[in-house]
């Protein structure tokens, strides 16, 4: 049992977590996260995307070993603070009286003359020593105690990093991070996680009313922007949200991560001796006299030339017939019924872009704050408020009268002469010797 709990509550275990953690992290920024299965296949080939899959580090943050490793480094980190903090609190409940007067550390030594009560005031009341209330046969000790609460300092830092580490399981198992994907003109409270296959339904509408892209003059671009609309009850909110500029509502960040396109192509049928155009798009395929029907497939632009993939489907046989029609080009002919029904691409419509927005939920946000705040304070602590003591030790004789002097310090040990002598300096001037 023993030997466990000198593991768990030792520093290099503490080490070891916190390089976990990094390593953890580094992958969680060089590997995109949230991305289907076939992504990982297909960018890092088969054996790595693996090893991506079965480790999480698609969604690393959220991962098994990432959520264990920062359990274990929690709990090794109150081990820590448990095994080390009854030598600090001696330290802080040390009484500075409990020491010999005529042995003080780092020991300096001046002499004066004059009246020891004139200098007994002038330690008392100009440098606010306090003197102690022990006898030493004539000879008096005075002490000042300086910042001995920065003793415990080190574990308000400890503290708050164990607040820093519970905000974030709070949103390792708690948060989620997905897309909500919106149609120009349409509205979505749907949000697909990267991790569930079950959506997430909001308790408020977002409306994308309009989707622009600023580009660069070479013509790549430069910045996508996603003017909304929250519509929550009675209450609605304007905004827009650009990439690295997220909105926030109720808990939620609001990310513009991507986008895409539905293009609508006009195109005309002739069938029967008869002309007729329609309109097709990846939501709206194109019914002919209630038997067939043309759906889009796939489109694209190839050497300035718009071309769609479409199929024919045939309702009464099910047959499916794919072709390619090409704006300016000559049509795609079909045999059906003894004749020929053909298709020609006449122009793009109009183009409806898709918003695509990674939707963030992370409740544990305030409480990492509050540790980070804690830890800025704990720090202050520990680096600009280091615990000193300071003694003098007057020994009146015949004719003069001796002051010895002493310091302790936890840390900056190399500058308490100085420190000394800068007291004996003081005390000198105002005696005017």
């Amino acid at each position: 049992m023993s030997k466990l709990w000198d593991f768990m509550s030792s520093a290099r275990l503490a080490i070891t977590l916190f390089l976990i953690l990094a390593f953890i992290s580094i992958f969680g920024t060089i590997i995109p996260q949230g991305e289907p299965s076939q992504f990982y296949f297909m960018k890092y080939g088969p054996f790595l995307g693996k090893i991506i899959l079965f480790l999480k580090l698609d969604d690393a943050y959220h991962s098994w070993w990432y959520i264990g490793t920062l359990f274990l480094f929690l709990a090794n980190l109150i081990a820590c603070s448990i095994k080390r903090f009854p030598i600090s609190w001696r330290l802080y409940k040390k009484d500075p009286l409990e020491i010999n007067p005529e042995n003080l550390p780092y020991k300096y030594q001046i002499t004066l003359k004059g009246n020891p009560s004139e200098i007994e005031s002038l330690i008392y009341n100009n440098l606010k020593f306090k003197k102690a209330e022990k006898n030493f046969n004539g000879k008096v000790l005075f002490y000042k105690d300086l910042n001995r609460w920065a003793h415990l300092s080190v574990y308000l830092v400890h503290f708050s990093i164990i607040i820093v580490i519970v905000g974030a399981l709070i949103g390792a198992i708690w948060g989620y991070k997905g897309n909500m994907w919106i149609v120009e003109g349409q509205t979505s409270n749907t949000v697909l996680p990267f991790k569930s296959k079950e959506p997430i339904f909001l308790d408020f509408s977002v409306k994308l009313n309009k989707f622009s892209i600023e580009l660069y003059p070479d013509g790549t671009p430069k910045e996508y922007i996603s003017n909304v609309t929250v519509i929550d009850g009675n209450h609605t909110i304007d905004t827009l949200i650009k990439v690295n500029s997220p909105f926030k509502y109720k808990g939620l960040s609001f990310y513009q991560a991507n986008y895409d396109t539905i293009p609508e192509f006009k195109i005309k049928v002739r069938y029967k001796g008869g002309e007729k155009f329609y309109t097709l798009n990846s939501f709206s395929p194109v019914s002919i006299d209630d038997k067939y029907t043309i759906a889009l497939n796939d489109f694209g632009e190839a050497h300035g030339l718009i071309y769609a993939k479409i199929i024919f489907f045939d309702s009464e046989t099910g047959q499916q017939i794919p072709g390619i029609i090409i704006k300016g080009f000559p049509h795609f002919n079909i045999p059906v019924d003894k004749d020929r029904l053909q298709i020609l691409l006449e122009d793009v419509e109009k183009i409806t872009y898709i918003s695509g927005l990674q939707v963030k939920k992370d409740p544990g946000v305030p409480v990492v704050y509050a540790g980070f705040i804690l830890i800025i304070m704990g720090l202050l602590g520990v680096y600009f408020f280091e615990p000193k003591t300071f003694w003098i030790f007057l020994i009146p004789e015949k004719d003069k009268i001796i002051l010895n002097m002493g310091a302790y310090a936890k840390r900056e040990r190399d500058t308490l002469k100085l420190k000394l002598e800068e007291i004996g300096n003081q005390i000198k001037s105002f005696t005017n010797q």
